[in-house]
């Protein structure tokens, strides 16, 4: 009644495995190269290898972003965190001469890919301008609109 031969090889979930964590470590290395990138372009170059460290380069995203340090509490609330990394996102592509959408499509899954190597290779190259969270913005006047 049972036929204990089986054509299901054992070693099929260990390969699948392997090549989920392989997969899923090259994309953390592209992902933490191009924040690099970005961070060298913010201005951020003696700390821009925080990217590859975990919780690091959250630091450094809220840094780029020019945003106080606090707003990494905002991240670990569920949901909040959501809208958090739109809008630290759509800051850094601002911070670096680039739409916000670039910045807003880096949070989405798949289309991220294109939208942060946007982000990292193209554009004003501002390395000379830091974010400073300190500075006020400056003010729209009339006579300041178009500069």
């Amino acid at each position: 009644m049972y036929d204990g031969s089986s054509t299901v090889t054992t070693s099929s979930p260990g390969i699948f495995g392997a090549i989920f964590w392989l997969i899923f470590i090259a994309a953390y290395l592209y992902f933490a190269y191009m924040q690099y990138k970005i961070a060298i372009k913010c201005g951020y170059k003696e700390s821009a290898w925080w990217s590859f460290i975990p919780i690091m380069n959250v630091i450094l995203l809220i840094k780029m972003a020019g945003k106080p340090i606090w707003w990494f509490f905002l991240l670990l609330v569920p949901l909040v965190n959501v809208i958090m990394f739109f809008v630290l996102w759509m800051a850094v592509a601002k911070n670096i001469g680039q739409p916000t959408v670039w910045g807003f499509l880096v949070v989405l899954p798949l289309i991220n890919f294109i939208a942060i190597t946007v982000l990292a290779f193209s554009g004003p190259n501002r390395s000379n301008y830091a974010i400073d969270p300190n500075q006020t913005p400056r003010q729209r006047t009339p006579q300041n609109v178009g500069q």
